[in-house]
């Protein structure tokens, strides 16, 4: 069971890697892995992006709150697309990259813990991208009430997160067997910190969620990302 130290090494880690965030995303550095394997990758990504943009398309365009929103990969692609964004972040670094890239005027920020956080106010579209796998097991339930405290009653949460393959993290990761919980990672700097992950599959997380009074809907790309959105269920006693 990861303890509060891990979680503060989270963080941390986050922080410290902020700077150098994107290369994983736009496969550089530590992550480039050749033309073959990067293009697979991109075409992956761009499933991904899709999916939310026409997702979105389809919602209420009123209020969303973005959990873990780091450098503003999603919160770009989400504020076009609502009439006001919160943007939560436990790292000012990743924070100040957010701004900067996104740039806009309906876009409010949070420098919050998540893990502390409690929604002042109800949304009709709570997203985490790269989020839910850092939020260790024995907190998953109280996430996902947290999601709930912050979702208005027509409204609905979507995530992307992460699917296990060893080619998906950098060239000199290792990553453990899929259960493990714990990862290490590392930056440029050679500097290491050990940081939650939890890596779903999508009948899995749908059967975790149901158990808990929520209806989702999730997808898989073919090697690298899970994505969809889930809803509580009406019939579930919420308001």
């Amino acid at each position: 069971m990861p303890g509060d130290d891990i979680l503060r090494d989270q963080i941390e880690y986050y922080s410290a890697r902020a700077g150098e965030y994107d290369e994983w995303w736009f496969r550089k550095g530590r992550y480039d892995r050749g033309a073959d394997f990067n293009a697979r990758w991109h075409a992956e990504a761009s499933v991904v992006e899709s999916a939310i943009d026409e997702w979105l398309t389809h919602r209420r365009h009123g209020s969303a709150v973005e959990l873990a929103c780091g450098t503003g990969l999603f919160t770009r692609r989400l504020a076009p697309k609502v009439t006001h964004l919160t943007a939560i972040d436990a790292s000012p670094e990743v924070l100040a990259i957010n701004r900067a890239r996104v740039a806009a005027k309906n876009v409010d920020y949070v420098e919050a813990d998540l893990f502390g956080w409690r929604p002042r106010q109800r949304y009709d579209v709570v997203f985490f991208s790269f989020w839910l796998s850092h939020v260790p097991d024995e907190l998953f339930a109280s996430f996902w009430e947290t999601v709930d405290a912050a979702l208005a009653p027509d409204g609905a949460a979507y995530l992307i997160d992460s699917a296990f393959d060893p080619s998906s993290t950098a060239k000199d990761h290792a990553l453990p067997r899929r259960d493990a919980g714990v990862v290490t990672r590392k930056l440029n700097d050679g500097r290491e910190f050990r940081i939650v992950k939890v890596f779903w599959a999508p009948g899995a997380l749908s059967s975790r969620l149901d158990a808990l009074g929520w209806s989702a809907k999730l997808a898989q790309t073919a090697s690298y990302f899970i994505y969809g959105e889930a809803q509580p269920r009406r019939d579930a006693g919420r308001a």
